[in-house]
């Protein structure tokens, strides 16, 4: 099972895991994580909807009515028998306010659930762009292992779920996966370089002024601009890394143009 195979389980039901997914993430610690964030989640959203609606009360009986009725010997002479009413009229019980139900009481639960999730995506530590890509990239460890050139249809399959398309002249690409990061999916690839493996994510969503090198838990990387977004490549080893990071962003670029 994928990274995006397994979060696409999660999704649909975090707080089930079939024996698949178990085996992933024994081996993966980001999508561990990722579960652990949906069932907290999934949670809170689950209390913000459960609605203790009052029952309805029973209303205020009406006033009563009391009747003297005349009998025909207490009547004057000549007169027909009548039956004579009196009403006793209780004075009007306050006006109970309605609750809220209904569309009234969805659209309260929906606006707390609203409130949860913003309030956890507020929550979250700020960290820097190089430390989450490096963070992501040790979650896939087996990653790195791979040598064999992906299939056209798998690179096509993970290049459309992101929304991505690339041009020519990369080198091979033996991994790719479409990864959730920073709220959407994006392109995780391990390319072989002549200088060996390196990982190259698509950040079509991330922006930056200027290239950035970085150093990160053992890792080397590169930031780069690109005219949609902005590229990471990462590297175990040191070496040179703005090669593979142009040829992405040309290979990018020749789709747009």
């Amino acid at each position: 099972m994928t990274c995006d195979e397994a979060r696409e389980t999660i999704g649909a039901d975090p707080d089930t895991a079939p024996l698949q997914l178990l085996e992933h993430l024994n081996e993966c610690a980001e999508c561990r994580a990722y579960r652990d964030q949906m069932v907290v989640l999934n949670a809170k959203i689950r209390r913000a909807l459960e609605l203790d609606l009052p029952k309805a009360q029973p209303s205020t009986p009406p006033g009563a009515v009391s009747a003297a009725i005349a009998s025909a010997d207490d009547l004057p002479a000549g007169r027909s028998n009548v039956v004579a009413l009196s009403v006793r009229r209780d004075p009007p019980a306050p006006a109970v306010p309605r609750r809220p139900r209904g569309v009234v009481a969805i659209a309260a639960s929906l606006a707390a659930a609203v409130v949860v999730v913003g309030t956890l995506w507020l929550s979250r530590p700020p960290e820097s762009l190089a430390a989450e890509v490096v963070a992501h990239v040790e979650g896939e460890p087996d990653s790195w292992l791979q040598t064999q050139p992906v299939t056209a249809r798998k690179l096509e399959a993970v290049l459309r779920k992101s929304g991505v398309k690339l041009g020519t002249g990369m080198e091979p690409v033996v991994y790719a996966s479409s990864c959730w990061f920073r709220g959407h999916f994006v392109p995780h690839f391990v390319v072989m370089t002549s200088s060996g493996p390196v990982t190259v994510m698509i950040l079509s969503h991330e922006h930056i002024a200027a290239a950035q090198q970085f150093n990160e838990s053992g890792y080397s990387g590169l930031l780069v601009p690109a005219r949609a977004g902005s590229v990471a490549v990462v590297s175990r080893t040191p070496m040179a890394l703005t090669k593979p990071a142009d040829e992405v962003v040309n290979a990018l670029q020749a789709t747009q143009d």
